[in-house]
């Protein structure tokens, strides 16, 4: 979690040590490094990182690739019917 002041900004979930199931930034602080911050925690404490994310969401998929993410494979999200990347660090 992401707090300062007693506010929270974000937060990020890791499940079984290496899948990022959310990372969600408050619309107000977006673009203010958070969820940046939040991937280099985890990052620090655990190894190969990994995510799904919509293509057709550009902004995530640049965000995640800014900070060192690599496409490893494109899907169909078994449950929207959606294209999704599947990345990792």
């Amino acid at each position: 979690m992401y707090e300062e002041k007693g506010n929270i900004k974000g937060f990020i979930s890791v499940i079984d040590k290496e899948f990022i199931g959310a990372l969600f930034v408050d619309k107000k602080y977006q673009g203010c490094s958070i969820g940046s911050k939040l991937i280099r925690y985890v990052d620090s404490i655990y190894n190969g990182l990994t995510l799904s994310v919509y293509k057709d969401n550009s902004r995530a998929v640049n965000f995640y690739k800014n900070i060192g993410f690599d496409i490893v494979e494109e899907k169909i999200n078994e449950d929207t019917d959606c294209i999704e990347y599947y990345m990792k660090k």
